[in-house]
């Protein structure tokens, strides 16, 4: 019997993996009902989804980057403005900065006696 996973098990752990580029743009945009040139301005122009190429220069999604292509467009269905998402950007920047002050009290090491 030969030592390690197979081909076959290989192939089942990379579609168990959230982060594997599994689908072509096609295919993609297939799945959420977007056109291709909607994927690819979240490539081109925001670099949000950043998907790996083929050997041969083609586009390849993950399933966690079609989970965030789903949630821009629906966002952009729901008429978010550039202001609204400038404005909930600065309040998530605000309460991650409060967490980190918080997070860093718990690593400072107690004072000595």
């Amino acid at each position: 019997m030969p030592d390690g996973p197979g081909p076959t098990d290989r192939a089942a752990d990379a579609f168990d993996d959230a982060d594997y580029p599994a689908y072509t743009m096609g295919r993609a945009s297939e799945i959420l009902g977007v056109t291709p040139d909607f994927l690819r301005s979240l490539d081109n122009s925001t670099e949000l989804l950043m998907p790996t190429r083929s050997g041969g220069g083609h586009r390849r999604y993950s399933r966690k980057q079609l989970r965030l292509a789903a949630r821009v467009r629906e966002l952009l269905d729901q008429k978010h403005t550039l202001l609204s998402a400038a404005s909930r950007i600065a309040e998530l920047e605000r309460d991650l900065q409060e967490t980190r002050a918080r997070l860093a009290e718990f690593e400072e090491p107690p004072p000595e006696r």
